[in-house]
């Protein structure tokens, strides 16, 4: 019996063969890059940083996009996670310069044999700016760069030796006046947030971040969304596709992963609505601790403001009233910066009344079994706020206000986020409504 091989994945970072999308990020890194500019990608758990790394380590993708102007630099992708045990700077900067360390070891490409001398007494001063800027002056010389890759950049905060003044700021220098290094880090945390996570250990100098630009990751476009979806050829029909869209709203992993369970369940024979709620189970499951990663890398105005809009559509959703989240929050207005954000992630989106609504159905179903699991009353929603940090946000009002929301939510939930799910797989099953396009820009 022949058998058909599951062509989405979700486990791990996709490799440059498999990357799609992202054509318009790609152009602008790359001509970051090619003037010499530092950039900071910025995005959500699991949307795409690592991979869009991965392809700009990748010699076959750098050809494909500029020809050979990148042939002489010397590319390097740190992951700041396997970084806890470099114990001094000089450790750090060991692995970051191991591509050129590498090429000095055999003597190719010959160009670079003169920097030979210069490496040797950067590492016997163990590797302290003043050498290290006389290396890359040395080595933009010669015409070569290194683009260094950090990712996880985030994970440098709690690091017990680079989290310091030192560390960042020679890295600022470093980016800021060597031609021969250029920097491109990876983070969940935008620069204005990491510059004020730093602030305490740099409370008069400029921000460490300043010399960076921004390239933000959001949901897939149209045309890369269809384009994943179209890997699953005649397996996925209309409907399919729908619950796809529907479950991830557009965002890469969530699609992978919505994608990769529904067609299990396909090929265990499901069809009709059991397809969309073993396919959900099982997608469910696999997603929670990304949802609740991805809830924990939100700023607490951004929680306020999903937390709002959800209430009110979980509440729709489970009692049929009508309900609008600016009922809860008067001053919904306000928190534009983190509306657009989560719109950029495929989370929200206006719809036809120019309301507020979630478009990413499985973030609903975590905030149901996370709402579901910790509260019982009134005095456990209070204590679920603070625990989020949001009480101080909130007006006494608008907290009375959510309370009650939650609590007729609590009461209609029944089996929490497998209502919504039951629901979900139904509607889809049936063809009920036409749903929200996941997916930026076409």
């Amino acid at each position: 019996m022949n058998h058909t091989i599951n062509p989405f994945i979700h486990s791990r970072a996709v490799n440059p063969k498999e990357f799609l999308g992202r054509e318009l990020e790609l152009r602008r890194l790359f001509s970051r890059l090619s003037t010499g500019q530092s950039t900071a990608i910025i995005g959500q758990p699991h949307i795409g940083k690592t991979s869009l790394l991965n392809c700009l380590l990748d010699a076959e993708t750098r050809k494909n996009s500029f020809d050979s102007r990148f042939d002489r630099d010397l590319f390097n992708l740190l992951d700041a996670h396997t970084l806890h045990g470099v114990n001094t700077q000089a450790g750090f900067w060991e692995r970051a310069l191991s591509p050129l360390a590498n090429c000095l070891q055999t003597n190719q490409p010959e160009h670079l044999k003169s920097l030979n001398a210069t490496y040797l007494i950067a590492k016997e001063n163990s590797f302290g700016t003043f050498v290290l800027e006389r290396l890359f002056t040395e080595l933009n010389a010669v015409g070569s760069r290194l683009v260094l890759m950090l990712d996880e950049f985030d994970d440098f905060l709690s690091h017990p030796v680079l989290n310091s003044a030192e560390f960042y700021g020679g890295l600022r220098s470093l980016a800021s006046r060597s031609a021969g290094l250029v920097l491109v880090i990876a983070a969940r945390k935008d620069l204005e947030q990491l510059n004020q996570l730093t602030q305490q250990i740099n409370p008069h100098g400029s921000p460490y971040f300043n010399v960076f630009t921004e390239l933000k990751l959001g949901a897939l476009s149209k045309k890369a969304f269809a384009e994943l979806l179209d890997r699953a050829g005649e397996h996925f029909n209309r409907r399919d596709r729908k619950y796809v869209t529907e479950v991830s709203g557009g965002h890469p992993y969530l699609a992978q992963s919505a994608a990769a369970t529904l067609w299990d369940a396909i090929e265990e024979g499901h069809k009709g609505t059991a397809r969309y709620q073993i396919g959900s189970r099982e997608f469910f499951r696999q997603t929670k601790p990304h949802f609740a990663d991805t809830w924990q890398s939100w700023t607490n105005a951004t929680k306020k403001a999903i937390t709002a809009v959800s209430l009110a559509q979980i509440k729709n959703l489970l009692t049929g009233e009508k309900f609008d989240a600016s009922e809860l929050i008067d001053d919904l207005g306000d928190y534009s910066p983190e509306l657009e954000t989560l719109t950029a992630n495929g989370i929200l989106a206006e719809d036809k009344k120019n309301e507020w609504v979630v478009i990413q159905n499985a973030f609903l179903w975590w905030l149901t079994d996370e709402l579901r699991r910790n509260l019982r009353d009134d005095s456990d929603f209070k204590t679920w706020l603070q625990a989020q940090e949001m009480d101080n946000l909130l007006t006494r009002q608008q907290q009375q206000r959510m309370g009650v929301t939650a609590k007729k939510v609590l009461n209609a939930m029944g089996k929490g986020a497998w209502t919504l799910i039951t629901a979900f797989a139904q509607g889809i099953a049936e063809g009920v409504g036409e749903g929200l396009v996941a997916g930026g820009k076409s």
